[in-house]
Parts: C-alpha cells; sequence; structure tokens
C-alpha cells in the first residue's frame, strides 16, 4: 500500500475520515527506503508529472493533512520515520503557502513536492494495521495479501484476524488490544 492512499481512505461502516494508520514493516526493501530519504527534496525531472499531480492535490483539497497527520510508523526503520517527518511539515509548508495556481506551485515548490512525492510514492506499506477513532474498528494491512488493507464490513471478517493483531500486539495501540471491533484480544482471552 502507498501512503497517499490514506488521503482517501474512510471506515467502510462508518464512514469516518480519516483513518488512524499504524505502518509496521515496509514492502520497499532497505536499499530503496535510505535511497527515498537521501534522495528527498533533490527534485528530478523523472517526477515532474508527480509534482504537478500533488501541486493540484494540495489546491483542491484531495491531499487531507489530518489523514497524513494521522500515521504513525511504528516501524524500526530510520529512513521512513524521518522521510514521515519530512513530508508532514512540508505539507504544513505548502498548505500555508496559499498559491493559486498548480504551476505556480509547481515551480515555487518542486524541491518540497519531491519529498512529499517520494514518501506518498516511492515506498511501499507491507504489514500494518488502520484504526477508525469514531466507530473502534481495525483492519489489518498485509495479512493475507501483501501491502493490501482488507477494509472489510463486519460479516466478512474473519476470528483469524486476530492472530494478526496477536503477531503485532506490541505495536497495536493499547484501546485496539482492549476495545478494538469487531473483535479484540480481550474478548478473546475472556473466552
Amino acid at each position: 500500500m502507498k501512503p497517499w492512499l490514506l488521503n482517501i481512505l474512510a471506515c467502510p461502516i462508518c464512514k469516518s475520515h480519516p483513518v488512524t494508520a499504524h505502518f509496521f514493516t515496509w514492502e520497499t526493501d532497505e536499499k530503496g527506503l535510505k535511497a527515498a530519504l537521501d534522495k528527498a527534496g533533490k527534485a528530478e525531472e523523472a517526477y515532474a508529472n508527480e509534482y504537478g499531480l500533488l501541486a493540484k492535490q494540495l489546491l483542491d483539497g484531495t491531499i487531507s493533512l489530518p489523514a497524513i497527520d494521522a500515521i504513525n510508523d511504528k516501524s524500526e526503520n530510520k529512513a521512513t520515520r524521518s522521510l514521515l517527518t519530512k513530508t508532514k511539515s512540508t505539507l504544513k509548508k505548502l498548505v500555508a503557502a496559499k498559491k493559486k495556481s498548480k504551476e505556480e506551485v509547481t515551480k515555487a515548490y518542486k524541491k518540497d513536492l519531491d519529498v512529499v512525492n517520494r514518501y506518498f510514492n516511492l515506498i511501499e506499506v507491507d504489514k500494518g494495521l488502520l484504526v477508525c477513532k469514531k466507530c473502534e474498528r481495525w483492519y489489518p494491512i498485509g495479512r493475507a495479501v501483501e501491502g493490501v488493507p482488507e477494509m472489510l464490513p463486519d460479516d466478512l471478517r474473519e476470528d483469524k484476524e486476530l492472530e494478526f493483531l496477536e503477531k503485532w500486539k506490541s505495536k497495536v495501540p493499547k484501546e485496539t488490544l482492549t476495545r478494538g471491533k469487531p473483535f479484540n484480544l480481550t474478548a478473546k482471552s475472556a473466552s
């Protein structure tokens, strides 16, 4: 899953946006993650189209600052945590700039857009968890298929998902372990 997806994801049950993301591992290898961080802000011509698209998304509101602020990188990777920090501060700077056109934003902030592009589009989450703050439902990322968020309604969820929660419990928020829906580890231990 590319982190950009969080801009548009909402809880399928209560329709709340944003969902909180907890990233545990990355599908992108160490070399690719380090390269994304090392090259962040270098504004390569190969990504010029992506910069224009990101500028448009900033202006039309497709990029959701609350969704990006709701990302928690719980991986052991310093490069991704650093790139997330840079992305969050860069997005706040770009939103505050209040430029008028896509072209104006692209021209004035190419290096900043490069940072955002690398985090949103050039790295991929392998394992993680999405949590809805409103209804307390949780959805695994990469449980059955590498990097794919499983955002199913309750009646299609499987008790086997508890194995995923148990495996990653050191990185899962305590509230999700004890009160998460449609099931949680407290309910499991009580049975």
